[in-house]
């Protein structure tokens, strides 16, 4: 009985016991790393998903491995796998990558190494990684691609050091750079190349390349370009157009390139039906009356968002700010329609809670404040934010402006952050001209639009020839009063030197501007002026004569001023004019007795390509004498000169004694054509072209009219540089008459402080 005992306790034992140990032959008793030096095995363990105690599974160490390698320190990577009584131990056997001492660069003459150095993905005391190498190749070519060499080779040397590290030495072999010569496009039968070119960043190689940076080929511009001619298909009703991938082709000298672009314009569609869906609270004729898109019209995709913001607006200014329109199209490929739905879904009646001023270091907040139009409490309007933000740039106080909408816990109430970014609003403005007649003639501007931040406006004027000698302070008061009135004063001397008589002038002026809309004002201007006529000479004729010594003129004005122009500083569409009628003497006193009427009308218009816009206006005035008297000869109108007829010098385009000085005349009527268009619009550099033509004349005969209109053409350069405003402008005279100059040169330029 107790031998049966012994035997089955020893069966237990081998049926519980053997097994275990055998399972613990297949797990992993022991895991090592062995081969690193510089790389720390608590690192390399971080990426081994197998632990000890972990059953033996050759692909889970295998995916170890990888995990290892990929960390990209290590050349290669192997397992190796033993058995012991405890189990088996696994030890990872790497060998480490070189780390890289020196980076060196060499042949690159057309591009700076530093410039190089940016792009690459390999840096020194890293390690080791020919990828990173190639890939920094890479980079190099795209480097140097974007510059116009687009043939550049790049190769790589690896040099081992004694100290298990590596030197790499970039080697760059540079072509010649290359420049898009030609743009051709296939498959298109609407619209001509040049149309099309007009609407791509890319752009072929031109005289003024050097300055433009045009010919050089980027793909990603090259991919913005085939995205703006699908947009300029849309708007024009080809909804289905293709634009396929540009095929560049280099010439073999690696010098030019040709890029052809194929299209496959499709058909034009029409629009279809207009519906309204969702929150509609107008009557349909008032929204469709709202839209530009109409049922026939072809379709345009510009046309079509520009109808989404209006309806947006329509709702807005109704104070239903979150209004959100939601436009759905169906095309309908056989009839070549598409029908239009705007779902509409208005949101709450929205209110101004609080309006904060942000960023303003200088200006004060009621100088913003009363720039806007709208006030705590008032129902939103996108009409009057619109309005509010044309306001605020036209002050020439701030580079950007931008308006937050921020909710609060009224469901019906939002705050608005209005943020500033304040700009220079001093300048110090230099300006030279020079003229037979005056020689050099300096003038000099200080002013300050913004006055310690009270929107106050000083100036102080002077200009300096040999024949002339000018001084004026100025000074504007935008609110007086906090009213919605303007007021501003001027005090001034003038002293002009001419052939055969001198004149000094002495006095100053009062003006109250009261706005009618945000367009319209009305000015009232009361002057006061002494003058001096002296130093006659012998030669002088008698209507010189008549007016020596002095007299004074006390005159009245009110003139009637409108201006849409979009931006002051940088006006693109938009209408500037002004009549004023001006009385002098009589009840209003002193010694001259005159009536003037004048006035001009300047429209801006977008010219619908190159981003450019024309520019024309008309200018004409009427001088009168009255009582007896005699008009002044610095009462009367001087035509010619930088803003009037260009080509010609103060007054020269106007009457002359037989001594052939200037007599300024009764009448004025000129006219000025411009194309203003963007040479590099990063710098704001602009070219114009003009056409001009008038006179100054006297009587109202017009076949003296007639003979005394000059006209003259030509060039000029706009530049909103870094020290301010400068103007060049050549003008020639068309048609120059005996004694007429033949052409003039204008150049103003200004700094700000």
């Amino acid at each position: 009985m107790k031998i049966s005992v012994t035997i089955l306790f020893l069966l237990l034992i081998l049926v519980f016991c053997t097994p275990a140990s055998a399972a613990d032959a297949e797990r992993i008793a022991r895991i090592d790393v062995t081969g690193n030096e510089r790389i720390d095995t608590a690192f390399i363990m971080n990426n081994i998903k197998t632990k000890e105690r972990d059953p033996y599974n050759l692909d889970k160490l295998q995916e170890d491995m990888k995990s290892i390698y990929k960390t990209g320190f290590f050349s290669d990577v192997q397992v190796n796998v033993q058995d012991t009584d405890a189990g088996k131990t696994v030890t990872f056997v790497v060998i480490e990558r070189p780390p890289i001492k020196a980076i060196y660069l060499s042949g690159n003459k057309k591009l700076k190494t530093a410039d190089i150095t940016e792009k690459l993905k390999i840096k020194t005391n890293t390690v080791l990684n020919i990828e990173r190498i190639k890939e920094s190749m890479d980079e190099i070519k795209k480097l140097y691609s974007s510059k116009g060499y687009y043939a550049t080779r790049v190769n790589y040397d690896i040099e081992y050091g004694e100290a298990y590290d590596v030197t790499v030495n970039l080697m760059i072999d540079e072509p010649s750079q290359a420049y898009v010569k030609k743009i051709s496009f296939t498959g298109n039968k609407t619209f001509k190349d040049g149309k099309l070119k007009d609407f791509m960043r890319t752009r072929e190689k031109g005289i003024l390349s050097w300055f433009t940076g045009s010919g050089i080929l980027d793909d990603e511009a090259l991919e913005d370009d085939r995205k703006n001619l699908e947009a300029f298909y849309h708007d024009h009703g080809y909804l289905r157009v293709k634009i396929g991938i540009p095929d560049i082709n280099i010439s073999q000298d690696g010098k030019t390139i040709a890029i052809s672009i194929p299209i496959e314009e499709g058909n034009v569609y029409t629009v279809g039906t207009i519906n309204f869906e969702g929150d509609v609270i107008f009557d349909e004729a008032v929204l469709l009356r709202n839209l530009k898109s109409r049922t026939g019209r072809t379709f345009s995709s510009m046309t079509y968002q520009e109808d989404i913001l209006g309806l947006v607006d329509l709702y807005q200014d109704k104070g239903y700010a979150f209004c959100d329109v939601t436009p759905l199209t169906l095309l309908d490929d056989d009839a070549r329609k598409v029908n239009l739905t705007f779902n509409i879904v208005k949101g709450g009646e929205i209110y101004f809670n609080r309006i904060n001023i942000l960023g303003n270091t200088k200006t004060r907040d009621k100088v913003i404040r009363r720039e806007l139009k709208f006030a705590e409490g008032d129902r939103f309007s996108s009409t009057n934010l619109k309005a509010s933000k044309k306001k605020l740039r036209n002050t020439t106080f701030f580079k950007e402006t931008d308006m937050k909408l921020v909710r609060t816990e009224e469901p019906d109430k939002v705050n608005m952050d209005l943020s500033v970014e304040e700009k220079p609003t001093g300048s110090l403005s230099l300006g030279i001209g020079y003229s037979t007649s005056e020689k050099i003639l300096l003038t000099g501007n200080v002013s300050q639009e913004n006055f310690f931040g009270t929107g106050r406006k000083v100036y102080l004027d002077a200009a300096v020839s040999s024949v002339t000698q000018e001084y004026r302070l100025t000074f504007v008061e935008p609110y007086i009063f906090d009213l919605n009135l303007t007021a501003g004063f001027s005090i001034f001397n003038f002293t002009r030197i001419l052939d055969t008589y001198d004149y000094q002038k002495q006095g100053g002026s009062v003006a109250l501007t009261r706005p009618l809309t945000d367009d319209v004002k009305v000015a009232t201007r009361y002057r006061y002026e002494t003058t001096d006529v002296y130093n006659i000479s012998a030669e002088a004729t008698r209507d010189i004569w008549d007016q020596a010594g002095s007299s004074t003129t006390s005159a009245i004005g009110l003139s009637l001023l409108k201006n849409t122009i979009d931006d002051i500083l940088n006006p693109s569409i938009g209408v500037n004019s002004d009549v004023t009628v001006e009385v002098a003497g009589g009840p209003v006193g002193g010694s001259n007795y005159f009536y003037k009427v004048t006035g001009f009308y300047g429209q801006y218009i977008p010219a619908g390509f190159w981003d450019t816009t024309f520019f024309v206006r008309g200018t004409a005035g009427i001088l009168r004498p009255f009582g007896g008297k005699t008009l002044p000869l610095y009462e009367k109108f001087y035509v010619g000169g930088l803003n009037s007829v260009r080509g010609f010098r103060f007054g020269e385009a106007g009457p002359k004694d037989i001594n052939e000085q200037v007599m300024g005349a009764e009448n004025q009527l000129f006219f000025n054509v411009e194309w203003i268009f963007p040479i590099y619009k990063p710098a704001g550099l602009k070219g114009v072209l003009f056409y001009d033509a008038g006179a100054g004349f006297d009587g109202t005969n017009l076949n003296v009219i007639k003979d005394s209109m000059r006209t003259t053409a030509g060039f000029g350069i706009r530049w909103f540089s870094p020290m301010g405003p400068i103007r060049i402008e050549f003008g020639y005279n068309l048609f120059p008459k005996t004694g007429d100059r033949k052409s003039a040169f204008d150049f103003t330029v200004g700094t700000q402080y």
